[in-house]
């Protein structure tokens, strides 16, 4: 787990990748004793390579959606448009404007957010944002006006996730 002042809490647990999800209520405890917003990654390794397992969790906490409440822990198939957007300048750049266009409109990042979480279901997605369908669908419409990205289309979905993703990130 990190926090946005550098602060880390590191744990080794034994098991394979799909064990991250015994680590869940364990980061979600701590996140809340601590009371700050937080990221987690993991990786999995062998004993020889924890060295560099611990340097990509730790990359990986850093691309990963800070959360008030972590209700994941991300590893490096979650966020890795986001580590390769990190290691160029200029597509980070590109996202960051991307993001800017987003903050002009009623809650884009975060309805994107849910939006792509619920795997784009319109239902589910009103729903959860405890709003009216016909508001999700404005909020996606305002979307595609503001950055001229449609966010149901394969370019959308990858274009606009990495974004949502990379501002998550930086809060």
């Amino acid at each position: 787990m990190k926090w946005k002042d550098r602060l880390e809490f590191v744990v080794l647990l034994p098991g394979a990748d799909q064990d991250r999800e015994r680590a869940l209520p364990l980061v979600a405890a701590f996140a809340e004793s601590v009371g700050r917003p937080c990221a987690a990654g993991a990786t999995t390794a062998n004993v020889s390579a924890l060295p560099r397992a611990l340097s990509l969790a730790q990359q990986i906490s850093q691309a990963a959606p800070v959360e008030r409440l972590p209700h994941r822990v991300s590893t490096i198939a979650e966020v890795f448009v986001e580590l390769g957007a990190a290691q160029m300048p200029e597509v980070d750049q590109w996202l960051r404007q991307v993001a800017h266009q987003l903050s002009r409109g009623p809650d884009l990042v975060a309805t994107l957010d849910v939006y792509y979480r619920h795997d784009m279901k319109r239902m589910a997605t009103a729903t959860h944002l405890y709003v009216h369908p016909r508001t999700l669908d404005y909020r996606l419409r305002r979307t595609r006006e503001l950055t001229g990205i449609d966010p149901t289309t394969t370019h959308g979905i990858r274009t606009l996730s990495a974004t949502v993703t990379r501002v998550l990130a930086d809060k």
